[in-house]
């Protein structure tokens, strides 16, 4: 199919068509996968992040404030617990963590959003982590400090810091491990490292940690994997939404368009010359129609056969988009061996010497023809007709001005560009 016939009609380019199914193809992959390793390829990876960015701020926003006001009630714990050091608990939580955390969610409101797409989603997890890491330590010197026997049973408040970075948080799980790890050594190093730390207390409670531990990076694990489940099935639905849209384009193109030639149909060009005549009559301009019949075409047919003629109205088509190469030119075929051609801004010499060039170029092919009355070679014949447009008058009364010049071009003997008379 020719390609200017298409450009009208803005269907995607091969290379898009492309791409979008090979996207389509790794997005199958991966959902087949299993999604186990949380990890895409570096540009869908990077797509995730920067889609998932402003709802993960969001989240971090309000989970944050959330967990800053769990943070200070623990000073009731801190009261009942480690009584001894409850001012030191007041000093670091409400005058150390609290302004810190506030700043870094100020930041995160008010600028986040100002950096780069690459690097603010990077920023929103490094801030979660952070605030989880200094709540740990915070914990961690708090009892460090205490010589109160409850201060012993305190430790199982690393498990509140735990869940509230995989779980409230959820931060990207290799973030997340991380995050456990240095946790969990905090609090074991505590415990280990602490002065009268009961043996029968101690090591229960590490274990009580572990498993939150692992259970949390379980269910973190399971959460992320869901997200990007979820991020992939939006991308495939997005895709299916996109080819069904292409598909209804070719559609629409296949319907517009003859199979035979590639040129536009006469369905598609009656459309089309409607638009044409509203705009020349905007701007006052002349038009013209130039029709064109194959001189003895059921002749040619019956002679050569059906593969034949389909091959010269092929040529005749071909012919008719090389000499009507202006953007604004259109050609369509009209029906069997009939094409039809609008040419907006054309007075009659300029239409005139358009036909007469077709017409020469056709019999330059020098495509036998033996079973013609005109000539030996295929030969075609040519009405032009010019106008402008106005509320008297349709573009149906133009087109029957060049079916006229048509026919008289043909009683004329063939082979001849005929002018509509008053053109």
């Amino acid at each position: 199919m020719p390609e200017a016939t298409l450009r009208p009609l803005h269907l995607p380019q091969p290379s898009t068509l492309a791409d979008e199914a090979a996207e389509m193809q790794r997005i199958n992959q991966l959902l087949d996968g299993g999604l186990l390793t949380l990890r895409f390829p570096p540009e869908l990876e990077s797509r995730f992040m920067r889609d998932s960015a402003e709802q993960r701020l969001r989240h971090f926003l309000i989970s944050g404030l959330l967990a800053l006001l769990v943070y200070n009630g623990f000073l009731l714990v801190d009261y009942l617990m480690a009584r001894d050091v409850f001012w030191l608990a007041v000093s670091i939580r409400l005058f150390f963590f609290t302004p810190l955390s506030l700043l870094g969610l100020w930041v995160g409101w008010r600028h986040a959003r100002r950096l780069p797409p690459s690097v603010w989603p990077l920023l929103t997890e490094v801030m979660v982590l952070g605030s989880g890491l200094i709540a740990a330590a915070s914990l961690a010197f708090i009892l460090s400090s205490s010589h109160s026997p409850m201060s012993h049973h305190y430790h199982v408040g690393f498990v509140v810091v735990i869940l509230y970075g995989n779980i409230v948080q959820r931060l990207r799980f290799g973030l997340a491990l991380l995050f456990s790890m240095v946790v969990l050594a905090i609090h074991v190093g505590g415990v280990l490292l602490l002065p009268n730390m009961p043996e029968r207390l101690g090591w229960p409670i590490i274990m009580m940690v572990v498993a939150t531990v692992v259970c949390s990076l379980y269910a973190n694990h399971a959460m992320e994997r869901d997200e990007r489940r979820r991020f992939l099935l939006t991308l495939r639905e997005r895709g299916l939404v996109r080819e069904l849209g292409h598909t209804h384009e070719r559609l629409q193109a296949l319907s517009r368009v003859d199979g035979l030639t590639g040129l536009y149909n006469r369905r598609h060009f009656q459309e089309h010359l409607q638009g044409v005549w509203a705009r020349a009559g905007f701007d006052g301009s002349q038009m013209a129609i130039l029709m064109l019949d194959v001189d003895h075409f059921k002749k040619f047919n019956d002679r050569y056969g059906h593969p034949a003629g389909d091959a010269c109205l092929r040529e005749v088509a071909e012919v008719l988009q090389h000499h009507l190469k202006r953007p604004a030119d259109f050609v369509a075929r009209y029906g069997g061996e009939e094409f039809i051609a609008v040419l907006p801004q054309s007075d009659p010499a300029y239409a005139a010497g358009v036909a007469e060039r077709v017409r020469q170029a056709v019999e330059a092919l020098q495509r036998r023809h033996e079973g013609s009355s005109t000539a030996r070679v295929l030969t075609v014949s040519l009405g032009v007709a010019c106008g402008r447009a106005s509320a008297t008058q349709a573009p149906d009364q133009l087109i029957a001005l060049a079916d006229r010049a048509l026919y008289q071009a043909k009683r004329d003997g063939r082979n001849r560009v005929a002018l509509a008379s008053g053109a």
